[in-house]
């Protein structure tokens, strides 16, 4: 994740945050080293997921990784009988595009994370109802 964080194209994490928050990414290793990880966060009030933390190795940006990780997000949100999921997201547009997300507005968000929206990062917001 470190690489992403240092172009600003991540939100940098402690070792803290993601050790207590471990249980909501999804890995894909390739011969015993992680390459690409992502996280889904449960707004269960609002039967909503949050993708974040989606990285890829850069050596494994050519394959279809990246799917395959989208792939792993979605089949957890339908495990846990979501209705939708979303994406706060600077970069990668049409990666969310090819997985049938649509840019969406603030107010589709759930409230809490409406109210720690970061305007001055100004990220879009990606949105997949099922």
């Amino acid at each position: 994740m470190q690489p992403f964080v240092d172009e600003g194209r991540l939100l940098e994490r402690s070792y803290e945050r993601i050790n207590e928050e471990v249980e909501d990414f999804i890995f894909i290793e390739s011969d015993g080293e992680i390459i690409a990880c992502a996280a889904l966060k449960l707004y269960e009030k609002e039967n909503m997921g949050e993708i974040y933390g989606l990285v890829v190795n850069k050596d494994f940006h050519s394959t279809n990784t990246s799917s395959n990780l989208m792939d792993l997000l979605v089949q957890k949100a339908m495990d846990h009988n979501l209705s939708s999921i979303f994406a706060l997201s600077k970069f990668g547009g049409r990666f969310f595009f090819r997985h049938n997300f649509i840019e969406s507005e603030l107010s589709s968000l759930p409230l809490n994370r409406q109210k720690s929206y970061d305007y001055q990062r100004g990220s879009t917001i990606f949105l997949r109802s099922f």
